[in-house]
This record gives structure tokens, C-alpha cells and sequence, in this order.
């Protein structure tokens, strides 16, 4: 794919080398003059000093061709009139948008802008994981959960087979990742220390979640 990404901070650079390791086409813009210099001389992609809210430094990128545009500055106004370019003079297939402050998220998907991420709300998430016990808690359509956590030795779950478990009403037990493969949850699979689960629930039955993993 042809990507352009606005923004060469910690955010985009860390993009950018997840990428070229995938072997995909790659263009920055960097308003910055040090840091568009940095990225040029440290990954082999097109890099463009400019302001990726023009749409000058987005035709230089070769937008009319981009597949995705990911706009991860960390100026909310530069991100959004990028996007709008992006939508609706451009068409690009699919726009993702970092914003830094949550309450702009409806604004952007009125926009049409395909993924919107609040560096701000994803932070404040893995906290609140972290005080819950677990590894992640990611929220879906405002009433569905993604719960990560890691078994340990201590876990009620150790060494049982997934028949055995006694799931919350709204839960379902999604995947076991052991030793980097997934693992389809059958009922003779049995939890192991250091599996990996993924739990997708209905939101408020997190607690119950959390004693079955964990333990009270």
C-alpha cells in the first residue's frame, strides 16, 4: 500500500518503521525542519518538509494515489483540516486520525474519517486497565469489551480446561495466545501459566471478569 503519514514525532516515526518492516510505500510530511531532516536521513522513505494541512506538501506526497493517510501530529487543527482534504477532495480510501482531545472524536467521524484514536482516552484506558488487574481493556459501540490479561501462577484459571470455566453471563472466553499462536478455545484446551487471554464481554460484568482471572 501507499501510505502517507502527517507527522514525523515518536508516534510516526514508530509508524513508519512498523511499516516499512511490512515492505509498504511510505511518505512523510514533517513540518518540522530538524525532525523532517532526521527522518530522511535515518529511513529510506520520501520525506517532505511542509505543513500536512496544505494541500501543496499532500499533492507533493502523491495523495492522489495514497491508499491511507494517517494524520498523528500532535496539532489537533493541522490533523483535522488533513483528514478533510483527505475525504473529500482526495477520496483516499481509508483516513485515520490521532486527536488529542476525546470530545473531538464525533467531529471527525461525521467527517467520515475511517479511525479516529485519542492518544488522550487510550492512555487514561491502560491506566484503568492496570487499576483493574488487566493488560487492556478496550471499549466497542459503547456496551462491548475487549479484556486482555495474562494468566499467572496465582490465577483461579490455572491449569483448568475451558469447560470447566464458569463465564460470566454477557462474556465469552475469545482466544488463548500461547508462545505466539492463537489458540482456539475448545473445551479440552486447558489455561496454562503465562497464556495470554482475550475475553469479549458486554461492559459492567468486568468485575466478575476480574475474580475469575485473578481471584478475589
Amino acid at each position: 500500500m501507499y501510505i502517507i503519514i502527517i507527522g514525523g514525532g515518536r508516534i510516526g516515526e514508530h509508524l513508519v518503521s512498523l511499516l516499512m518492516d511490512e515492505g509498504h510505500d511510505i511518505a512523510l510530511i514533517e513540518k518540522s525542519e530538524e525532525r523532517a531532516k532526521y527522518m530522511a536521513e535515518n529511513y529510506d522513505i520520501l520525506v517532505i518538509k511542509g505543513d500536512g494541512g496544505e494541500a501543496k506538501y499532500l499533492e507533493d506526497a502523491g495523495i492522489k494515489r495514497a491508499d491511507v493517510l494517517v494524520a498523528c501530529t500532535g496539532n489537533d487543527q493541522i490533523n483535522f483540516v488533513a483528514c478533510q482534504l483527505a475525504k473529500s477532495t482526495y477520496n483516499v480510501p481509508k483516513v485515520i486520525a490521532r486527536t488529542t482531545n476525546p470530545s473531538n472524536k464525533v467531529i471527525y467521524e461525521k467527517l467520515g474519517v475511517d479511525v479516529v484514536i485519542s492518544t488522550t482516552e487510550a492512555a487514561a484506558k491502560a491506566m484503568y486497565a492496570g487499576i483493574k488487574g488487566f493488560s487492556a481493556v478496550l471499549t466497542f459501540s459503547g456496551d462491548i469489551e475487549l479484556i486482555y490479561a495474562k494468566i499467572s501462577k496465582k490465577s483461579p484459571l490455572l491449569n483448568r480446561c475451558v469447560k470447566e470455566l464458569h463465564m460470566p453471563w454477557g462474556s465469552i472466553l475469545a482466544a488463548i495466545l500461547r508462545n505466539g499462536e492463537i489458540i482456539v478455545p475448545k473445551d479440552d484446551v486447558k489455561i496454562m501459566e503465562s497464556d495470554e487471554i482475550i475475553v469479549v464481554n458486554n461492559k459492567g460484568v468486568e468485575s466478575k471478569i476480574r475474580d475469575l482471572i485473578l481471584g478475589k
